[in-house]
């Protein structure tokens, strides 16, 4: 009875001790941010999610990856310039996109292929810096921001950023059917992008 109690409280260790290794290497490399400044939410703004049944299996390109699994980044895209004179659904995004190469053999995102594209605008931020945000939005650009979603094994996963009231950065989540806050993901961000539409030169 004795060690099979010691042999428990040796598993209860070894899985304490690999949730708290998860939690340090899942924050590495992020940033916390802190919103100072006040961006008003668009009212025409269209909250998309990944796994609408309309698109959730249509495949990002050639690659194996869905909408569903992987298409975050997709329809926060088509939530971005949902407002503008080109809006697209993520069915019409995704189509758009995997017609004109810009998603890899692993389904990741090549932002050069995607910034080329007539009208579109794509801007990565080689660094990590919390200004970058208020930057997108006070040129009224929405920023696509790397997070971690709550959970007991958290995965990173990309959300919008659309405004900030009351001192919170209000997001636009792919997964969610109404806004979040980036407080939702401790405030903490891993990578920055921008995409915008402006018309055919």
């Amino acid at each position: 009875m004795k060690k099979r109690k010691m042999y428990i409280v040796l598993v209860l260790v070894v899985v304490l001790g690999i949730l708290l290794l998860s939690q340090i290497a899942k924050n590495r490399g992020g940033i916390n941010v802190k919103c100072n400044v006040e961006y008003p939410v668009p009212e025409k703004m269209v909250g998309y999610r990944q796994d609408d049944d309309r698109w959730k299996d249509i495949h990002l390109g050639e690659s194996k990856y869905t909408m569903e699994s992987s298409g975050c980044i997709t329809t926060c895209i088509a939530s971005a310039i949902s407002e503008t004179d080109n809006p697209l659904t993520p069915e019409e995004t995704v189509t758009l996109l995997s017609e004109n190469g810009v998603f890899d053999d692993d389904g990741n995102m090549q932002w050069s292929k995607l910034d080329s594209l007539p009208g579109f605008n794509a801007q990565v931020f080689s660094d990590l810096n919390s200004s970058y945000i208020d930057e997108c939005l006070a040129q009224g650009r929405y920023p696509i921001v790397k997070v971690h979603r709550k959970s007991l094994f958290s995965y990173h996963h990309f959300v919008l950023i659309i405004g900030a009231e009351n001192g919170q950065y209000i997001c636009m989540d792919p997964l969610k059917d109404s806004y979040t806050t980036l407080k939702d993901y401790g405030n903490r961000i891993y990578s920055v992008r921008c995409v915008w539409y402006e018309g055919e030169n």
